[in-house]
C-alpha cells in the first residue's frame, strides 16, 4: 500500500529542534522543505500549501509535480489540492518512458514517492535517507532561499549530509550592528495561530517572516538591502548637496553626532574700545577686560583683569574677534585657567553700527545679530586637567560695556 497524502508532506520535509539541548525554552519543532530549503514552524496544512508553490518542486527534474486542479473519478479534486487519480501516466526519474503512475502525489497505488523511492520496493524511507539529485541542505551557519541560518538538524542529517566547516556570516554592509531597540523596531511580531507556542515576527523593510530570535533579527538586518538602503539615507552626509559615490566606504560610514550641552556663563566687563586704524586686514581694534565673573557646571570664580580682544572690523561692519583671558577658580588655593577664543560678530549694517554703540547696545534684540566663537582653555591644576581636551562653541551679547557669553560643551 503506498503512502498517504500526509506521509508524503512529512516526507519532503526534514524536522529539526533549534535547540535540541533546551526543549523547554524551544518547544516548537521546525521543519526544512528538501527541494527549496526554506524553513518554517511545523503545520501539516501549511506544509501541504507551500508543496503547491514552492519553486524548487516546480522547477526540480527529477520531483513530482503537484497538481491543484486534478479530479478524482467523480469530478473533485483530491484532497488538499493533490491528484487522487489511482492510475495514470508517469515519468521516471529520468522524466522518460511509462512508469507505475509516480506522477501525482498521494496515488494510492504502485506511486512513485516524490523522493523517488517505490513503496512496494522498499521500506518507507525518510526523505534524508534518498537526497539523490536533490538540492543539498544548508550547512550550519549558512544561509539559502532566504531563510535564516540553519542550525544542526539532527544526528541522522549529520551522517547523511557532507560536513562542512562553520564560517562566521559577515555583514554585506560597513554599518554598525543596530541597537536591540532598532532590532526590535524593524519586527512585527505575531502568532500564527493562538495556540502556537512560538512567536513569528516580520521584517518591515523587505516582509521576510522569520522565527522570532534577536541574534538572527540583527544578522537579517545586516544582510536586508532595504534596510541598509534607508540607513544609509539616514547618514547626514548622505543628505548633503553632494555625496560620495555609490559603494565608496566613506558613504557606509555611520560616524557619531556631536551633542551640546550649556556648560558655564560668562560676564566680562569691557574698557572702552581702543582705535588702531586701518590695517592689512580691516579696521582694527583693541579691546582690554576690567575683569568679570564665570559660573556652570564645573565650578565658578572670576574673569582676572588684564584680559584683551583683537577686533577686525572688515565688510559690512563683520568683526573678526581674538580673544585671550585667565579665569580664576574660587576654590582654595584658587586654579587658573588660561581661554582662547575667537569667532565673528555679524548681522546687518544697520545693526551692527548701533551694537557698537555701548548707549544703544543694551537696546538691540541679540536675536538680530550672530555673536558666536569657538573656545579652547588650557589648566595646570590638576583639578581643572579635564578642560585641556573639551571643545566650547559660544553664543554672546552685548550690552553696553558688557559682554555676556554662554559656552556650550561638544560632547
Amino acid at each position: 500500500m503506498g503512502r498517504t497524502v500526509d506521509q508524503e508532506v512529512h516526507a519532503a520535509f526534514v524536522e529539526f529542534r533549534a535547540k535540541e539541548d533546551d526543549k523547554a525554552r524551544d518547544p516548537c519543532l521546525s521543519v526544512q522543505c528538501i527541494y527549496c530549503q526554506q524553513i518554517r514552524a511545523k503545520n501539516t496544512s501549511r506544509q501541504k500549501q507551500h508543496l503547491l508553490e514552492c519553486p524548487g518542486l516546480r522547477g526540480h527534474p527529477s520531483a513530482p509535480q503537484p497538481q491543484a486542479t486534478a479530479a478524482g473519478p467523480n469530478g473533485i479534486g483530491g484532497a488538499n489540492g493533490y491528484s487522487s487519480t489511482p492510475n495514470g501516466p508517469s515519468a521516471g526519474a529520468g522524466g522518460a518512458g511509462p512508469g507505475p503512475s509516480g506522477a501525482q502525489l498521494g496515488t494510492p497505488n504502485g506511486a512513485m514517492m516524490p523522493n523517488g523511492v517505490n513503496p512496494h520496493a522498499t521500506p518507507i524511507q525518510t526523505p534524508l535517507q534518498n537526497l539523490t539529485n536533490r538540492p543539498s541542505l544548508p550547512a550550519p551557519g549558512t544561509s539559502q532561499g532566504g531563510g535564516p541560518s540553519s542550525t544542526p538538524l539532527s544526528h541522522q542529517q549529520r551522517s547523511h549530509s557532507t560536513p562542512k566547516p562553520k564560517q562566521n556570516r559577515q555583514s554585506t554592509s560597513n554599518l554598525p550592528a543596530p541597537p536591540l531597540d532598532d532590532v526590535h523596531a524593524a519586527f512585527v511580531e505575531f502568532r500564527a495561530k493562538e495556540e502556537d507556542k512560538c512567536l513569528s515576527v516580520q521584517c518591515i523593510y523587505c516582509q521576510q517572516v522569520r522565527a522570532k530570535n534577536t541574534s538572527r533579527q540583527r544578522q537579517h538586518l545586516l544582510e536586508c538591502p532595504t534596510y541598509l538602503n534607508v540607513m544609509k539615507d539616514s547618514i547626514p552626509a548622505n543628505n548633503l548637496l553632494h555625496t560620495f559615490p555609490e559603494g565608496d566606504i566613506a558613504r557606509s560610514l555611520q560616524i557619531p553626532v556631536p551633542s551640546i550641552e550649556l556648560d558655564f556663563r560668562m560676564s566680562i566687563k569691557l574698557n572702552p574700545k581702543v582705535s588702531i586704524g586701518s590695517s592689512l586686514w580691516g579696521g582694527r581694534d583693541w579691546v582690554s577686560f576690567l575683569g568679570g565673573q564665570w559660573a556652570g557646571r564645573w565650578g565658578k570664580g572670576i574673569i582676572l583683569p588684564g584680559g584683551q580682544d583683537s577686533q577686525v572690523t572688515v565688510k559690512e561692519m563683520a568683526t573678526s574677534l581674538s580673544a585671550n583671558y585667565v579665569l580664576q577658580s574660587s576654590d582654595e588655593p584658587p586654579a587658573y585657567i588660561i581661554v582662547k577664543a575667537q569667532g565673528w560678530l555679524t548681522g546687518a549694517k544697520d545693526i551692527l553700527e548701533k551694537l557698537n554703540d555701548p548707549n544703544h547696545a543694551d537696546t538691540i534684540n541679540p536675536s538680530s545679530y550672530k555673536y558666536r566663537l569657538n573656545l579652547s582653555m588650557e589648566s595646570g591644576d590638576e583639578r581643572y586637567a579635564f578642560v585641556n581636551t573639551v571643545m566650547w562653541v559660544g553664543s554672546g551679547c552685548r550690552r553696553g560695556h558688557e559682554v555676556i557669553l554662554d559656552a556650550f560643551r561638544l560632547n
